[in-house]
């Protein structure tokens, strides 16, 4: 069992350090990538091994990129299971097992990466992974939203975790409908990884603020 002050500290250091790795290894992915089109590639372009269309030094490029997404995941995964040892409220511990399983996915992402030759029946382990994490990470929101309506001083985080995912569906509907000026995923797929940064950092200052989240109530 982890001490409830220490294990708060590391959560509140790691829940703002482990989304930032991933940012900043992205961000320097894309400057080792002068043809990379955030309009015609998807993110995932970044950690492909042997690809040189997009720029030089493809094993660097993939290396930053996928060491990133799976530090990134892993401590995320840690983080989801600190919560879940210090939280006393039942029904958020149930809600936060999608957002386990979507650390899960983005470490798998790194693991596998886009020119991964492991396949289940006609999907590569990397597609599977990186829909896994688009699906299981709109749904931690959703769980969380829906169990949080009972809590009064945080209705406003339930409204916002309900609202974020629609976003989300949103940007991925309007582009694989080709309303949106983009025929990459790289735009989608930013944008829904701010949703779930953002979720995750007003999370975590909410979980950080209160000993119980029976107090929440009051």
């Amino acid at each position: 069992m982890i001490e409830r002050g220490k294990g708060r500290h590391l959560l509140e250091l790691s829940g703002s350090i482990a989304p930032l790795i991933a940012l900043t290894c992205i961000a320097l992915s894309i400057l080792l990538s002068p043809n990379f089109s955030w309009v015609e590639n998807a993110l995932s372009d970044l950690g492909h091994w042997t690809r040189t269309d997009i720029g030089p030094n493809p094993f660097l490029r993939a290396l930053i990129f996928n060491l990133g997404l799976i530090s990134t995941g892993i401590l995320l995964i840690s983080i989801t299971l600190l919560f879940m040892t210090e939280l006393d409220d039942k029904l958020t511990i149930v809600a936060l097992f999608p957002f386990l399983l979507a650390a899960g996915f983005l470490t798998a992402i790194g693991l596998f990466s886009e020119d991964t030759w492991v396949h289940i029946v006609d999907y590569s382990l990397h597609y599977i992974a990186s829909v896994g994490f688009f699906i299981t990470f709109p749904l931690a929101m959703w769980f969380m939203g829906i169990s949080w309506l009972r809590f009064p001083r945080v209705r406003w985080f339930s409204i916002v975790s309900l609202f974020l995912p629609c976003v989300s569906i949103f940007l991925w509907w309007g582009t694989y409908r080709s309303i949106f000026p983009w025929t990459g995923v790289a735009i989608p797929e930013f944008l829904t990884a701010l949703t779930a940064i953002t979720w995750f950092w007003l999370f975590q200052r909410i979980q950080a603020s209160y000993s119980k989240l029976q107090s929440l109530t009051l």
